[in-house]
């Protein structure tokens, strides 16, 4: 709905509660006041004029209502609708829906408002009487019903032109926030607006007939003149109602009619507030159950169709395959037997494996004694090596020690041969020096014959040193000589202690290697000896896996067997399957066929 059927639909509506107001209330209601007050001719023109001047300015609670139906109704142009939330849509059609019985408040404030200021502007040109002024205090019971009743009714049916739109139409409501006026209250308010404007009219009339508190004049003109009006009344009131009531009927009509040539694609319109609507409302849950359930009916039989002959398409291999699976199982059931001897031999395998890993097992436990052994005898080695190399390194030193002392002695040898040469020498002096003194002692006669002796003493004790130094010139020759023969041979000690030494500082490293070597050893023959535990544990898995593996291909073999029977079973089941998937997909062809008759 755009902007101009919204300013046309506010002002249908207000000109059309304007004109019900002018047709239903005013003429009765002047009727009324002149003949219930008795009013004289000049009086009944001011009741007129008073009336008009309190209708006119009354106006502008029609105004009002104008602007806030219409500030309502622009938020359901389609682009600013769109922008709304659920619940604020939800929110504008409730408002709509309650509109027809907000209404009457408009009216309420504007008759309460212009019946008093009508009577306030007639009453300005003269006093009235209390006659006079009674008819417009009893007014509001004569006027107000059918008022009520008429706007109810009009501003139902305008509203549900907009109620109608696709905005609102299929908008979804709860049923409990929607206000009710049900058809009974609907009837009764009709009724009684009727009723009460006759009794009250003809009554009042009656009454003050009858008490003679006014005289009324042409009382059958009046009567005539009443009954019209109020003929013209319920005239406009029931079709009113039957116009409201035929409206939602007809919707609801053609709803059902469309339900019967299977058209689910259209909702009931919810425009009233009375059975109809709320039933409405349990209608168009019940087309959108329907659809949903046609929808799920057709695709579930499309599916049904599909699957149907693919299942059948599927059984048609799976016929072809049971059979190759026959074969196979037969086949499998000979290489079962195979693979169980195979597992056996297998087994067999393994526990030789088994025992020979625990043999290694134990031979490596005393190759690892062996190592540690000979790893200790390499340590005390070690030991009593370096002892030697220090011994050796001591001799050695006592060697180069005896070297330096017959060096020493070698020297000292030397001094005394040369000594002893000096006293070799002395002794040739001597035996010069004695010859000389004989010669001498013979010059001097009988006077040298105590010095010849003297002098012949001395020659033989120079004989003697001289034949003694000789001996110990002989002596200190073979001492000297025996001396340099020491000490090469000393010296000759001292390189074979300094080799020995090399050998044994050499021997000691050798040694030191073996050692670290035998460790060594002794890890890896600690991580042969865990791998070799390991090997035993997995040969005894194995072991015992392979005597459960021959055991479980026996029970398979066995299997095989008793799947080769499920299996010619199933083929013949498979069979019956394929003739009922064919029924299925005819059935499902029947059945989209039957749902096809609903549009949804």
């Amino acid at each position: 709905m755009n902007e101009a059927k919204i300013k046309s639909l506010c002002w249908r509506l207000t000109i059309g509660l304007e004109l019900l107001t002018a047709v239903l209330a005013v003429p009765t209601a002047v009727l009324f006041i002149v003949i219930a007050g008795v009013y004289s001719f000049d009086k009944s023109v001011l009741v007129v004029l008073g009336a008009t001047i309190a209708l006119f300015t009354s106006y502008v609670i029609p105004i009002i209502r104008f602007l806030r139906l219409k500030k309502l109704l622009t938020k359901t142009i389609p682009a600013s609708f769109q922008a709304l939330s659920l619940e604020e849509k939800q929110k504008i059609k409730l408002t709509l829906l309650k509109f027809p019985k907000h209404n009457l408040g408009y009216f309420l404030i504007q008759w309460s408002f212009g019946i008093p200021f009508a009577a306030f502007v007639t009453f300005q040109f003269f006093t009235p009487t209390l006659a006079e002024y009674l008819p417009y205090i009893i007014l509001p019971i004569l006027i107000y019903p059918v008022l009520g009743v008429s706007h109810f009714f009009l501003s139902e049916l305008v509203i549900s032109e907009v109620l109608v739109t696709p905005e609102l139409k299929d908008l979804p409501l709860n049923s409990e926030k929607i206000p009710k006026v049900g058809i009974y209250a609907r009837i009764f308010f009709t009724m009684s607006a009727v009723f009460s404007m006759t009794l009250t009219a003809l009554g009042y009339l009656l009454l003050a007939e009858v008490t003679k508190f006014v005289q009324i004049q042409n009382a059958e003109v009046t009567l005539v003149l009443m009954a019209a009006f109020i003929t013209i009344n319920i005239f406009v009131l029931t079709s009113l109602f039957v116009k409201a009531m035929k409206f939602n009927t007809i919707q609801m009509a053609n709803r059902y009619k469309s339900l019967a040539a299977g058209d689910l694609s259209e909702s009931v319109p919810i425009i009233s507030t009375d059975e109809l609507g709320h039933g409405s409302i349990s209608l168009n849950s019940f087309i959108t159950s329907i659809r949903k359930i046609t929808s799920t009916v057709i695709e579930e039989s499309d599916k049904v169709n599909s699957d149907a002959k693919v299942i059948a398409t599927q059984t048609q291999g799976l016929t072809q395959a049971m059979m190759e699976q026959a074969s196979s199982s037969e086949e499998m059931s000979a290489g079962v037997e195979e693979m169980s001897a195979s597992i056996r031999s297998t087994a067999f395998g393994a526990k030789k494996q088994h025992d020979i890993t625990k043999e290694a097992k134990d031979l490596v436990i005393g190759m690892e004694s062996s190592i540690v052994s000979i790893h200790d005898m390499m340590n005390l080695t070690e030991t009593e090596t370096k002892q030697m190399e220090e011994e050796t390194k001591l001799g050695q030193s006592a060697l180069h020690s005896t070297l330096v002392a017959m060096s020493d002695i070698e020297s000292s040898v030397e001094n005394t041969s040369n000594v002893i040469q000096v006293i070799g020498e002395i002794s040739d002096k001597i035996g010069l020096l004695s010859l000389n003194a004989s010669i001498e002692a013979a010059r001097a006669g009988d006077a040298g014959r105590g010095f010849a002796v003297v002098a012949s003493e001395i020659s033989k004790l120079g004989e003697q040193t001289l034949s003694n130094t000789k001996r110990i010139l002989e002596a200190v020759s073979k001492a000297s000589s025996s001396t340099k023969s020491g000490r090469l041979a000393v010296s000759n000690t001292e390189k074979t202690f300094t080799q020995i030494g090399k050998s044994v500082h050499t021997t000691i490293e050798l040694i030191k290697q073996s050692s670290d070597m035998t460790k060594q050893q002794l890890e890896l023959v600690k991580n042969v000896k865990e791998n070799i535990e390991k090997l035993t544990m997995s040969a005894m898995e194995i072991e015992q896996n392979t005597n459960e593996q021959a055991s479980t291909s026996e029970e398979l073999a066995k299997s095989i067997a008793t799947i080769t029977e499920g299996t010619e079973y199933l083929n013949q089941f498979v069979n019956d399957i394929d003739k009922l998937c064919s029924a299925l997909s005819d059935k499902a062809s029947n059945l989209r066929q039957t749902i096809d008759f609903f549009k949804i």
